[in-house]
């Protein structure tokens, strides 16, 4: 079955004002400017941007991906998916390690039954820093434990693919070598790192990626500045990735425009830190074992650390270019193509010529329309 679309495309190098985007099956035919279209008329859909692809997800919809009940993880993601979100990772939080390894496996078993955007899972926690948890439980944390992590890999069955480690903490090095051995990032942050010791576990890494960049971590100061002021540094050099939640919530829309001014094409990727309260009213829920009060749409604890997100990655996407005022080429990349080349997943990712058809139709506002994964409309 073929299906040509029409309208404002977003791909890689540019905005096309009048495109056309055709789907044979589940890949993309061709993607360009209507003038070169010579097969059957589109249908007019406003904008077209690739599927997001949000690294950075824990819950939505009143779901929670720390669960052992596959169908509750599935929830999370069918949520996700009709906001616009073609692929996932299930993000864990701190817990005892006998509760992480049965939710990996509750995640892993998501995985291989198929037919969600779950492709893996990240465990941010409970290698942070105490100073430095925010919403995570205290009493979870622990130091980097090789054991563990080869426990947690055996229980993933090849599925983890993300792991947030403090730079400080003894035994971060060993922990993230064994984890970069075995395909998965070792991502730095929830750190109360100064500014050289996080630059040089940045700089050992294979992938250095920064955990939602400013959050879970000192301020900037310009006698000490920390974790920081040398993700910034890495970032303008091109040697690191950072997350931002520019949610409006976790970050200034001031903040989210400078880091994308500062660093290079590929080196940002929005993240959406969603918890069970994403598209829900305000009210009481839970991030793991944490209680979680939502009031104006914002999640804080008892302490008042905010508890992820309640915002989906459309939303972000939606305010970086309605309300920031970026270039909707590099804030769809931070959204699709950046994440999606992060995870090895180079059969999508952007609106291109033989890549799966994941696409989502915004209208002039950007909000979400309708949702296309492998070729298929989600009702």
């Amino acid at each position: 079955m073929t299906t040509v679309l029409s309208g404002t495309v977003v791909t890689p190098a540019e905005v096309i004002a009048d495109g056309v985007v055709e789907v044979r099956g589940d890949r993309l035919g061709y993607v360009g400017p209507r003038p070169g279209w010579k097969g059957q008329p589109p249908d007019a859909v406003g904008l077209l941007v690739p599927g997001f692809v949000d690294i950075h997800c824990h819950g939505g919809g009143g779901h929670a991906v720390t669960s052992t009940d596959p169908a509750a993880i599935a929830a999370v993601a069918a949520h996700h998916l009709e906001r616009g979100t073609t692929s996932m990772l299930a993000s864990l939080v701190s817990a005892p390690p006998d509760t992480i390894t049965a939710q990996v496996a509750a995640i892993a078993d998501v995985v291989e039954a198929g037919g969600t955007p779950i492709v893996g899972s990240h465990l941010e926690g409970p290698w942070l820093s105490p100073a430095r948890c925010g919403a995570h439980d205290p009493a979870a944390l622990a130091e980097p434990d090789a054991d563990a992590a080869r426990t947690w890999l055996t229980a993933g069955r090849g599925t983890v693919r993300m792991v947030t480690i403090a730079p400080e903490l003894p035994g971060t090095a060993a922990v993230s070598a064994l984890l970069e051995a075995e395909g998965v990032i070792a991502a730095h942050g929830h750190s109360d790192a100064d500014a050289a010791t996080f630059a040089a576990a940045l700089r050992a890494r294979r992938t250095p990626l920064v955990t939602h960049l400013f959050n879970g971590m000192a301020p900037l100061h310009h006698r000490a500045p920390g974790a920081p002021g040398a993700a910034l540094r890495e970032l303008a050099r091109g040697a690191a990735t950072v997350e931002l939640i520019a949610d409006g919530v976790h970050l200034a829309d001031e903040t989210v425009g400078m880091v994308f001014d500062v660093a290079p094409r590929g080196h940002v990727l929005l993240v959406s830190d969603a918890m069970a309260a994403a598209g829900l009213p305000d009210g009481d829920f839970e991030l793991g074992s944490l209680a979680v009060r939502v009031t104006d749409g914002v999640a804080r604890i008892a302490n008042g650390s905010i508890a992820g997100g309640t915002s989906h990655l459309a939303d972000l996407v939606h305010r970086c270019v309605t309300v920031t005022g970026l270039d909707p080429v590099p804030v769809i990349a931070a959204a699709s193509t950046t994440p999606a080349s992060l995870l090895g997943l180079t059969d999508r990712g952007a609106l291109a010529t033989g890549l799966r058809a994941d696409l989502v139709t915004l209208d002039d506002h950007w909000h979400v329309t309708r949702v296309m994964r492998g070729g298929a409309w989600v009702d």
